[in-house]
């Protein structure tokens, strides 16, 4: 039996990417409000920084918690792609067809002019997010 734990381990490289910059007239995620206790304040932060390398997390944990304290949610701007999201050609992604339909779908709907938020990475419909 494979262990998952062991086999599922994903860190973000040790690069950090630059700050984003915020296109004006885009549509943004409303501020969802800060209503955490202290202990849901750290296990969000914990979980927003697992996929981090840990040399990074003395510089981001302060952004990851300025992100929740005035958006009420962390949505790790850093790492969202830079600049508009579009839609290419399918046969412009790699892959097998099949992962190259969805990405080209999944871009398609992050698109400024599809997207309800794109800079929260929110589709449609406020719930239905990319991570």
């Amino acid at each position: 039996m494979i262990d998952v734990s062991k086999a599922m381990r994903v860190k973000l490289s040790s690069k950090l990417p630059p700050n984003p910059v915020f296109e004006h007239g885009i549509r943004r995620a409303p501020d969802r409000g800060f209503n955490l206790t202290e202990s849901e304040t750290a296990t969000a932060l914990k979980n927003a920084l697992r996929y981090i390398p840990s040399e990074l997390h003395e510089r981001l944990a302060p952004e990851f918690l300025d992100e929740l304290m005035k958006r009420g949610r962390i949505y790790g701007y850093r790492y969202r792609p830079s600049g508009a999201i579009e839609a290419k050609p399918v046969d412009e992604y790699e892959g097998i067809l099949e992962t190259r339909a969805l990405q080209l779908m999944i871009d398609n709907n992050l698109d400024f002019d599809v997207a309800l938020y794109p800079y929260e990475l929110v589709t449609y419909g406020e719930h239905n997010q990319a991570y």
